[in-house]
């Protein structure tokens, strides 16, 4: 899914709830996951289920901060987008 030709507009998106390192996320796809604004991870009970997700999709970084001035790579997660203001339920 191409999230940049959405993005400040309100989505519902279909995935599987994970938790990252970073917080909350929704998995749409392969390396297609996006943020949820303000959860820090899912409860035990939700991780790894079916959700529906909606709210207003925004992009914060870029995939340029991923590399040194020498080229290496950077730990972090670049450009990343992110569901504000979001509610969900759970499908399964």
């Amino acid at each position: 899914m191409n999230f940049e030709e959405y993005l400040n507009e309100e989505v519902t998106l279909f995935g599987i709830a994970e938790n990252s390192m970073y917080g909350a996320i929704v998995m749409c796809g392969p390396r297609s996951l996006v943020y949820i604004d303000g959860l820090d991870e899912w409860s035990g009970a939700d991780e790894y289920k079916t959700v529906e997700v909606s709210g207003t999709l925004v992009a914060e970084g870029d995939d340029a901060d991923l590399y040194t001035e020498d080229g290496a790579v950077k730990h972090g997660v670049g450009r990343r987008y992110i569901l504000k203001d979001s509610t969900w339920e759970l499908l399964n």
